[in-house]
């Protein structure tokens, strides 16, 4: 389990002192408790990686204290840890906030990875726990640095914000590569490289899966955003959402409905392509065959034991046999059938 927490301590001269430093369980007994730490700050905001961490509660002392140190209830710290769908519950002392991200799979390139995170939010208090290391918190605290007014203005609202803004980032970085990636496949597909199409197919299966699960974590997350606007929280203002994460989300749902059609479409090209192929060794038999109909009927009928039959010349049959095979070549040519 890692902890760091990130404190607005002051505004000086229009520009936000933000501290970070990493801090244990121990710490938080003491005298960095959230509850101490938000009487002398703007905002505190507290993200705890449970990286490593077993996923039985009862049988995890570390996530047991946590729970009473933070006074989070276990159900609440189940629904974190468990693939729940993104949601906001508004209590009446603090607000959670669910909310999921999509990252690209380590070593397969047609998967992902999905990461969710919980957020809770009371007084100018944010406390973020999550599993795995999902973004740089250094670096997203640095951008705040760019934007002081809004971070001084908009405080723990603009902070969650933005940090959704950056989840979203990371699931519009893997449309991009999912389309990247098909873009290869088509030049695959079109390219009749045999020993590839049939791996592009179930690339392509896997990708189509991939994006009916990503639409439907973005719309559970624009639903979030929907919920954190008319919320009545104190810490929630929705005056601080920037429009554009709304719009953000939704550019990554159309971009995802498009990626759809277009990997449909792939996937009736390689069908498409594999039916050309199939027809075009259809033909090559068709005309081997159709050279040999004529020399079997001809060997056929000078085979037959028949006395009344007459007499002809072995190599005239053979020279009648060739001329016949080359007469079904020039009528295939002629025809444009090979």
């Amino acid at each position: 389990m890692k902890l760091n927490y990130f404190i607005f301590k002051k505004v000086v001269e229009n520009r936000p002192i933000i501290e970070q430093f990493p801090l244990t369980l121990d710490d938080l007994r003491d005298n960095l408790h959230p509850d101490k730490m938000k009487r002398t700050c703007e905002c505190c905001f507290l993200d705890i990686n449970l990286e490593n961490e077993p996923l039985d509660i009862n049988s995890n002392q570390e996530l047991l204290d946590l729970t009473v140190l933070l006074d989070i209830s276990l159900e609440t710290l189940e629904e974190i840890i468990e693939d729940s769908r993104p949601r906001l519950d508004d209590y009446l002392t603090y607000m959670l906030i669910l909310f999921k991200s999509v990252k690209q799979h380590p070593r397969e390139r047609d998967e992902k990875t999905e990461h969710q995170i919980g957020l809770i939010v009371y007084e100018n208090v944010i406390i973020s726990l999550h599993l795995n290391q999902v973004l740089d918190l250094n670096q997203l605290f640095q951008k705040f640095r760019k934007n002081p007014l809004k971070l001084i203005r908009g405080k723990g609202t603009y902070i969650i914000s933005r940090y959704m803004d950056t989840l979203i980032d990371h699931t519009i970085d893997v449309i991009d590569d999912w389309r990247k990636f098909a873009d290869e496949i088509e030049q695959d597909i079109l390219g009749h490289r045999i020993s590839t199409q049939k791996e592009s197919l179930n690339t392509l299966i896997w990708i189509r899966e991939s994006i009916f699960d990503t639409i439907k974590i973005l719309q559970a997350d624009r639903e979030v955003v929907s919920a954190m606007q008319d919320a009545k929280h104190s810490e929630c203002n929705p005056i601080f959402i920037p429009r554009e994460l709304d719009d953000h989300i939704r550019h990554g749902i159309d971009e995802l409905d498009i990626l759809r059609q277009v990997i449909s479409d792939l996937m009736n090209l390689y069908f498409n392509a594999d039916a050309s192929k199939l027809n075009k060794t259809m033909a090559r038999f068709s005309f081997a065959a159709a050279l040999l109909l004529f020399p079997t009927l001809i060997s056929g009928i000078f085979g037959m034991n028949n006395t009344g039959f007459p007499t002809i010349p072995f190599w005239v049959v053979v020279i009648f046999m060739v001329g016949s095979m080359f007469l079904v070549w020039v009528f295939f040519k002629y025809k444009k059938l090979i």
